[in-house]
């Protein structure tokens, strides 16, 4: 009998250090890679519900003669002459486009909720603005977020999906030097497509914004500003020309209360400046419009202007008025992205 014992053949220590660390340099290559892809793929999925958005604003407008209005009611004259002295909050607290499309986004079960003979604040909307409709979120953000919550009259969900302004504010005037010149969505009144003389496909429809985290408390009150709030018609609902994508901070409207730093900063969102940092006070009752283009309005809430946001990297998605979506990168000349919000033909330079 051979008395040798048979060698057992295996990995030494080092080597098998040196195979994990091949393998780990292997991961750290494809990761970046791999992130990319699946970014490549929320982005294309981003552009697609945008591109939903847009039928649904053509079929809006092939059955009432023109887009809805980003706010059915504009100022508190319209408002009271609508609804009296009676009614649930003020004239922002009234339908947008965000309630004013939900047929035509084929969510027939959610538009039998909206009562739209009342504001969209009054306590008998709640179960609609509490519902979560997937097609508002971005699925490069953090989801649809709840506000207010805990309050029938303003619960609310902040959601990625805005319609334009026009190249100034939300006020839709002359503002820091830069002519007003139209816009695809207006307050109080749809837009007819014969108005927008720069031509459908020169024009922007639709775009993307950062939602703003939860705050702590969903109690009545703990309201951090109109920022991301689609379902309600202070400003939030919208994006204006003024700065491009992922551009400076924006002005906002009014906050409560005005520690909320700490959530923007949650969402890599710049923290905007306020017209009333902290205050819990109504705007006063003006008519948007009254006054000369040019002269600055008492009202902050028509100063405020939003730039689209995302979290793909170098730009956000935005989809024209002809319906077609494309990727607007944060470079963008200045003038060029006031033109494409501008609602104007000819539009030039306002070097």
């Amino acid at each position: 009998m051979n008395s040798r014992q048979t060698r057992v053949e295996g990995f030494t220590l080092v080597e098998l250090l040196v195979v994990i660390a091949i393998i780990g340099i292997l991961v750290a290559l494809l990761l970046p890679a791999i992130q990319a892809a699946r970014e490549a793929a929320r982005r294309t999925e981003c552009a697609n519900k945008l591109r939903q958005f847009a039928v649904a604003m053509v079929n809006y407008e092939g059955s009432n003669k023109g887009f809805p209005p980003m706010a059915r009611t504009w100022g508190m004259v319209q408002f009271d002459e609508r609804f009296g002295l009676a009614a649930t909050g003020d004239w922002y607290d009234d339908h947008g486009w965000y309630s004013l499309i939900a047929r035509y986004i084929e969510e027939e079960n959610w538009y039998e909720l909206i009562d739209f003979d009342v504001t969209f604040s009054e306590p008998i909307n709640a179960a609609a603005r509490r519902t979560f409709i997937l097609l508002h979120s971005c699925p490069s953000d953090i989801g649809l977020q709840r506000n207010e919550w805990n309050d029938d009259r303003f619960a609310r969900i902040r959601a990625n999906y805005v319609v334009n302004a026009g190249n100034t504010v939300y006020g839709q005037f002359e503002w820091d030097k830069i002519p007003y010149g139209g816009a695809p969505f207006q307050g109080g009144k749809i837009t007819k497509l014969s108005t927008i003389t720069d031509g459908l496909a020169n024009t922007l429809m639709m775009s993307e914004i950062l939602v703003l985290p939860e705050l702590a408390t969903q109690d009545f009150g703990a309201w951090g500003g109109p920022f991301s709030e689609t379902q309600s018609a202070l400003g939030g609902q919208t994006f204006t020309g003024y700065n491009g994508p992922n551009g400076a901070p924006d002005h906002m409207a009014r906050v409560n209360p005005a520690g909320i730093a700490t959530y923007f900063v949650q969402n890599n969102i710049p923290l905007p400046t306020f017209s009333q940092d902290g205050s819990e006070g109504r705007s006063p009752r003006i008519l948007a419009g009254t006054l000369p283009r040019g002269v600055d309005h008492t009202d902050g809430t028509f100063k405020q202007y939003y730039s689209p946001r995302s979290h793909h990297p170098g730009g956000v998605n935005a989809s024209r008025c002809d319906g077609s979506v494309d990727f607007y990168n944060d470079s963008i000349d200045e003038f060029t992205w006031r033109a494409l919000c501008s609602a104007a033909g000819n539009d030039l330079p306002n070097k």
